[in-house]
């Protein structure tokens, strides 16, 4: 199983888990096979990234060519997911968690 960005999806490829927008309605269900379509309604619905069946080519990173995710894609990632409650100073701090972790991991 490859957990991968929404932009790295390629039509054909099938779902190893069900996705799932942020309220937790489901969009597709694991075993469907992605098609273009599918692609630009899972983008509409602010899903980043998807579980598909598989695995990475050898020599292949799941964060794209360069093997890491760059500080602005995490930033981009995070507000879109906290974009609805960064009015809340909880909130706040559980985003800089998590943009911090993050960064962590994709050093």
């Amino acid at each position: 199983m490859i957990n991968l960005n929404i932009e790295d999806i390629k039509p054909g490829m099938i779902l190893a888990q069900p996705v799932r927008n942020h309220q937790g309605v489901l969009l597709l269900e694991a075993g469907a096979k992605v098609s273009k379509k599918n692609i630009r309604i899972l983008k509409s619905w602010g899903v980043l990234e998807i579980h598909i069946k598989g695995r990475l080519p050898q020599g292949k990173s799941r964060t794209g060519a360069s093997g890491t995710q760059d500080n602005e894609s995490i930033e981009k990632q995070l507000k879109e997911k906290f974009c609805d409650v960064l009015d809340d100073p909880i909130m706040v701090e559980i985003f800089n968690a998590a943009r911090k972790q993050l960064k962590k991991e994709s050093l």
